[in-house]
């Protein structure tokens, strides 16, 4: 058995079935606008009623377009315009951030909501004519990390990440992380299905600037703390590709928020924006980031 996740504009859901059932259930809907006699032997059903298929076909409409395109119309957040930019510095408390609405981290294999209040994330975007802007905000209760060095694996332990594509190409897209020490990994995937680390991570953003402030003491693995918080400026012009050489308000940006958290004596933290259900590398579910 396989698992497809459909998406519809307003609600997910989910249907278990055999591949083959699927595609011959869809093969004999659409031979019913030729013949209006669809058989269905093949996973048990022989419906010629046409009363009755009818709203068959009309269902089975509704699930195949839930399942073409972009499956993740739901997924969809509004960057506002900075007309003051904001400073770099950790603190989230310049004034757009205040205007902007943030959204909500879940379980990243299941999209439940994220209940325990210790472990709470979410985030904010902006942008000005030069830069996109992303705030994370993450409750922590044990903060930590041993990386030092840029482009050190993140992933491993504690991290914030964003993966931004601008050229409608899915398979493309950039990669940044950041962790509780502002430790910065950022690469280019070209191929998310067999990633090459090394060669991924040969990309430096020229022009990223990250910051992080930590309440608590980082590092400290005996006490509880509190939180941290990212802020990031990644240029515009850092993201451009041969394909989209410039990035204005009518570009199509993908984008998918995520964290990773590993607390002592607790299970350790997959979260999301758009759940992938595995492994982060699934583009097809990226959502949308409208710059407003």
């Amino acid at each position: 058995m396989e698992e497809y996740v459909c998406y519809t504009v307003q609600k997910r859901f989910k249907i278990n079935s055999a591949m083959h059932h699927v595609k011959l259930f869809f093969r004999a809907i659409f031979s019913w606008r030729e013949t209006q006699e669809p058989k269905f032997e093949a996973t048990g059903l022989d419906f010629n009623n046409v009363g009755f298929i009818k709203p068959m076909v009309l269902l089975g409409s509704v699930f195949l377009l839930g399942c073409m395109g972009n499956p993740n119309m739901e997924y969809q957040i509004e960057a506002n315009y900075a007309a003051v930019s904001p400073i770099i510095d950790g603190n989230l408390d310049d004034g757009v951030w205040g205007l902007a609405k943030p959204i909500v981290l879940n379980e990243n294999r299941t999209g439940t909501t994220v209940t325990d209040p210790q472990l709470m994330t979410n985030v904010k975007a902006c942008y000005d004519n030069d830069n996109l802007y992303l705030a994370f905000s993450c409750k922590d209760p044990d903060i930590w990390t041993s990386y030092t060095q840029r482009d050190e694996h993140l992933w491993t332990e504690e991290a914030v990440e964003v993966f931004i594509d601008v050229d409608e190409e899915p398979e493309n897209y950039v990669e940044i992380e950041v962790s509780p020490a502002n430790i910065l990994f950022d690469s280019y995937i070209v191929d998310p299905q067999n990633i090459d680390v090394a060669a991924t991570a040969r990309l430096n953003l020229p022009g990223i600037r990250t910051a992080v402030i930590v309440h608590g003491t980082l590092n400290k693995r005996d006490d509880i703390d509190d939180s941290w918080t990212v802020e990031l400026a990644i240029p515009f012009i850092d993201l451009k590709t041969a394909r989209t050489e410039q990035i204005t308000t009518d570009t199509e940006i993908r984008i998918n928020f995520y964290r990773l958290d590993k607390n002592e004596g607790m299970k350790r933290g997959a979260y999301s924006w758009s759940p992938t259900g595995a492994s982060f590398h699934k583009p097809s579910v990226f959502g949308r980031l409208i710059l407003k």
